[in-house]
């Protein structure tokens, strides 16, 4: 028997030492081939379930792009084909970080960047919304742009509105642009150290997470700006609900596996090689990322959706 599979606990009673011997769950992630002949009948039905809902998924994302390839003008069409297939994109990665244990901070990190990406091409799209920087400079008035909005209203009380220049329009862009380069840095090099050392990359990930938190933060900021500039004076393109179906896909990818990781521990005290815990939790996590994603598809299909009432101003606006 391997003594790195055993725990031993001391109790004192009466001067005497009494040694309990128990089995531990296993620290290292099986490989796909114990993973599935280890399968119990609760994680079997997680990934029933997950692979349905991807495929649902699926469904409604062909037929998002069905609807944009049909409807709307041309010079929206390819920026929001790339916005709306962040849905089935993270639910694929989800089923393949639910059969292959291993992978599933490559597939994180796929998502992570992917997000990314698209944030910087939906600010992009809000341009060719208001038809372009010098044409939402000529038609704001002085009192438009407005730096104070979260998540840093609070922290710069000094920031007042101010009149719309190409300046400041740059301002934000760059805000959002450093999103897919800053975080692509850190999570190739996360993903590095991963591969190579993977008990040292729980050490060294805490230094990574101050700088990745301060790029979302300073890029979340740029997308606040942008969207409520825009947002009250071109309201028929629905931007802010636009942005928080788009950005609801970051919350949940990162703030609900802390959630699920309690929910499971206390849930499951004990485990089963090679079922380990952590595995337990990433299957729970993509199951109930993959139904989110499901939900938010169906959002943004109606924000998405071209109401006849509202296609002559996207006419008007892709012939100007």
């Amino acid at each position: 028997m391997d003594n790195d599979s055993l725990i031993v606990d001391e109790e004192w009673t009466d001067n005497r030492t009494t040694v309990a011997v128990s089995r531990s769950c296993p620290t290292e992630l099986p490989t796909v081939v114990q993973y599935l002949n280890g399968l119990d009948i609760a994680v079997t039905v997680i990934i029933a379930i997950t692979i349905v809902l991807s495929f649902a998924t699926f469904v409604i994302c062909g037929k998002n792009i069905r609807q944009v390839l049909r409807y709307t003008p041309k010079r929206f069409k390819s920026k929001t084909i790339v916005v709306l297939i962040i849905y089935p994109i993270v639910t694929t990665l989800a089923i393949i970080s639910t059969l292959i244990p291993k992978s599933y901070f490559i597939c994180d990190t796929a998502s992570h960047i992917y997000f990314m990406i698209s944030a910087y091409v939906f600010y992009s799209l809000i341009v060719d919304y208001i038809g372009g920087e010098e044409a939402f400079i000529r038609s704001s008035d002085t009192q438009t742009f407005n730096a104070r909005t979260p998540p840093c209203c609070c922290c710069l009380p000094f920031l007042q509105r101010s009149a719309v220049t190409k300046n400041r329009l740059l301002f934000t862009r760059l805000l959002i642009l450093q999103l897919p380069i800053v975080q692509s840095l850190l999570f190739v090099g996360l993903n590095v150290v991963f591969v190579e050392d993977a008990e040292n990359f729980t050490r060294i990930i805490l230094y990574f997470v101050p700088f990745i938190v301060l790029s979302i933060i300073i890029g979340v900021w740029g997308l606040n700006i942008i969207v409520r500039m825009v947002n009250p004076l071109y309201s028929e393109f629905k931007v802010m609900g636009k942005y928080v179906v788009l950005q609801a896909v970051l919350i949940l990818c990162k703030v609900q596996p802390l959630v699920i990781m309690g929910l499971v521990t206390y849930v499951t005290p004990s485990c089963a090689f090679p079922m380990t815990l952590q595995v337990q939790k990433n299957a729970v996590f993509q199951m109930c990322l993959c139904a989110e994603m499901l939900v938010l598809s169906l959002w943004a299909f109606q924000l998405y959706k071209t109401p006849n009432k509202n296609q002559h101003l996207l006419e008007k606006t892709e012939s100007t």
